[in-house]
C-alpha cells in the first residue's frame, strides 16, 4: 500500500483526484483505463483520468442492507457479482435473493443512463484503477474487484482519497496496489475530509464520462 502525506481536508473531490493521480503517474499514457464507483467515486477518477490521459469508464455497486437494522451492510451487488459476509448466514435466502434482483435492476437503469447505447470499455489485459472518494467499508470495492478479475485485466489499482483501516486490510488481500491519501482507524462522515462536498447525481457522472471521451 501507498499513501502520501497531505493536508487533513481537501477543497472538493477533484483536488482528491489531482493528487492522487500524482501516485499513478506511471500509467500515464498507457493502456489502462481508470473506473470510478458511481457517484461520488466517478468524480475523483475523472481527474485522475484527465491528468493521466486515460480512458474513463464506470461501475455500478450497490449494498444490500440488514433487514433487521439498515445501518449496517451485509454485503453488495453489481451487474455481475455479489459479496455476501460470511457472518450473514442468519438472514433469510429469499430476502438476499429478492435484494439481488431489485439491486440488479436499479444496476442496468443506470449504465442505461450513463453509457445510453455504449458499451463499457474491455478491461482484458489491461491496469484498471479503480477509484472511490471516501471508503469507510469494503463491500462494494471488493465486488467492483472481483467484478473486474472476471475480464482478467494485468492488474488492479485500487486509489481512494479516505480509507479505514479495516477496509484497508480486506481490499489489499485481493487488489494488485492500494493508493490512499489518508487511513483512518475510525472514519469521520465523508464531508469531514472536503472544504466543498456537494452531492453528485447520475447527471453529473453521465456529463463526467462524456467530457472524458471528447479529451481522448
Amino acid at each position: 500500500m501507498q499513501v502520501q502525506t497531505v493536508n487533513a481536508q481537501w477543497y472538493d473531490r477533484r483536488e482528491a483526484g489531482y493528487l492522487l493521480s500524482r501516485s499513478l503517474d506511471v500509467y500515464q499514457g498507457s493502456n489502462s483505463v481508470v473506473v470510478g464507483i458511481p457517484r461520488g467515486g466517478v468524480e475523483v477518477a475523472s481527474v485522475i483520468a484527465e491528468e493521466l490521459h486515460l480512458p474513463l469508464e464506470v461501475m455500478p455497486c450497490r449494498t444490500i442492507l440488514n433487514p433487521a437494522d439498515n445501518r449496517k451492510n451485509i454485503g453488495s451487488v453489481s451487474e455481475d457479482e455479489v459479496y455476501i459476509h460470511d457472518c450473514e448466514h442468519t438472514i433469510p435466502q429469499d430476502y438476499i435473493c429478492h435484494q439481488i434482483t431489485k439491486l440488479r435492476r436499479i444496476i442496468a437503469a443506470e449504465n442505461r443512463k450513463y453509457r445510453g447505447n455504449g458499451e463499457p470499455a474491455p478491461l482484458t489485459n489491461r491496469s484498471v484503477i479503480l477509484v472511490d472518494d471516501v471508503l469507510t467499508c469494503s463491500d462494494t470495492m471488493i465486488t467492483c474487484l472481483r467484478s473486474i478479475r472476471k475480464q482478467n485485466p494485468l492488474r488492479i489499482i485500487v486509489a481512494v482519497a479516505v480509507i479505514s483501516m479495516e477496509a484497508a486490510i480486506v481490499i489489499d488481500a485481493e487488489a494488485d496496489e492500494v493508493i490512499y491519501l489518508k487511513m483512518e482507524t475510525f472514519p469521520e462522515s465523508p464531508g469531514a475530509y472536503f472544504v466543498n462536498f456537494p452531492r453528485v447525481d447520475d447527471a453529473d457522472v453521465k456529463e463526467l464520462l462524456e467530457v472524458s471521451k471528447l479529451r481522448l
